[in-house]
């Protein structure tokens, strides 16, 4: 059964700030090297603490949906829509929109980004449009010249994700990995990276299960030697996978209520077929019904879509806590 989430109280939190200050520091400065506004940091970080910004403090591409792995806790491999990599006419009007209106940080993630053919010539095109250009991806690349290829793409940030160090354990989690593959990839990234000098960022983000907490800070230590930081994340409870076991549920699921979330404010979304959720959960829910959309990249202006009504209207209430709107956000995990 799901295990409840353990309590976030930014006490509990203090040694693990602590312990990773200098990291935080590191990033952060990277950040603002590389032209950031400082307050659109801290947007990203505590945006109850502002007024609503203005531009997207950031935006997310999903250049495809597609992935190669069918990770037991994702609700990816149970799409019944077909899988869809960023075309051309959808990309050129991305990119004409950023260049009207260019935004500082844009992230890349789907779906596995570098199985999209064109994925580095994209990537470079977008860096020319923002500051702090970052990508997500599972490492599993068949294919050695990805290394090089996400070196030389502009980007200033590379997330690897995985479960835990251990084969069984890590393959079991992730139908389709290669464990041995991962750390072939992540070792040579991290080599090149070192020996081109090239300003990138490397961080693996460590999902964490209930059974797997004792080993989180042996996993975190080893791992450590082939980037520049680890992040550890539960492992949360998705409403639309079968799996339910060896996992964390959120407090809000447990206690039925209303979650504090911080996307609407700091994160908009375009998918590959170029359509623009209210958020990540609207937009890959798999149930049609669930799904909300309140634009297009070929049709809409980027400010235009940061500043539609619905989602101006689910800012308002997760900042007054009140709102019809707010039911749309009952059990979800993503906040």
């Amino acid at each position: 059964m799901p295990q409840k989430r353990p309590q976030t109280s930014k006490l509990l939190y203090l040694p693990w700030i602590i312990k990773h200050l200098s990291y935080y520091l590191k990033l952060n400065t990277h950040i603002l090297k590389k032209g950031v506004p400082l307050k659109e940091i801290l947007i990203l970080k505590y945006p109850f603490w502002f007024k609503d910004a203005k531009n997207p403090p950031l935006l997310s591409v999903d250049i495809t949906d597609a992935c190669n792995l069918r990770c037991i806790y994702c609700n990816n491999p149970f799409f019944p829509y077909p899988r869809t990599m960023m075309n051309q006419d959808v990309f050129k009007a991305l990119i004409e929109r950023l260049k009207r209106h260019p935004v500082s940080r844009i992230r890349i993630s789907g779906g596995e980004p570098t199985l999209h053919p064109q994925f580095d010539t994209m990537l470079k095109e977008m860096s020319y449009y923002c500051k702090y250009l970052s990508i997500i991806t599972n490492g599993q690349w068949q294919n050695p010249e990805v290394n090089e290829k996400l070196l030389n793409c502009g980007l200033s940030f590379i997330e690897l994700s995985m479960d835990a160090v251990g084969k069984d354990i890590y393959e079991k989690s992730r139908p389709g990995a290669d464990y041995d593959l991962f750390f072939q990839n992540l070792k040579q990234l991290y080599k090149l990276r070192n020996q081109y000098k090239v300003d990138l960022i490397i961080r693996i983000r460590l999902m964490v299960r209930p059974s797997t907490m004792d080993k989180e800070k042996e996993d975190s230590r080893f791992l450590r030697q082939f980037c520049d930081c680890v992040l550890p994340q539960h492992i949360l409870q998705h409403p639309e996978t079968p799996s339910q076991e060896d996992v964390f549920i959120q407090n809000s699921i447990l206690q039925n209520s209303l979650p504090v979330c911080t996307v609407p404010y700091r994160d908009l979304q375009i998918r590959p077929d170029g359509l623009v959720p209210l958020c990540p959960a609207k937009g890959c829910a798999i149930n049609p019904e669930d799904r909300i959309f309140i634009g297009d990249i070929q049709k809409d202006e980027i400010l235009d879509l940061w500043n539609a009504p619905l989602l101006k209207q689910m800012r308002d209430a997760h900042r007054n806590r009140k709102g019809e709107i707010l039911k749309l956000c009952r059990n979800c995990h993503y906040s």
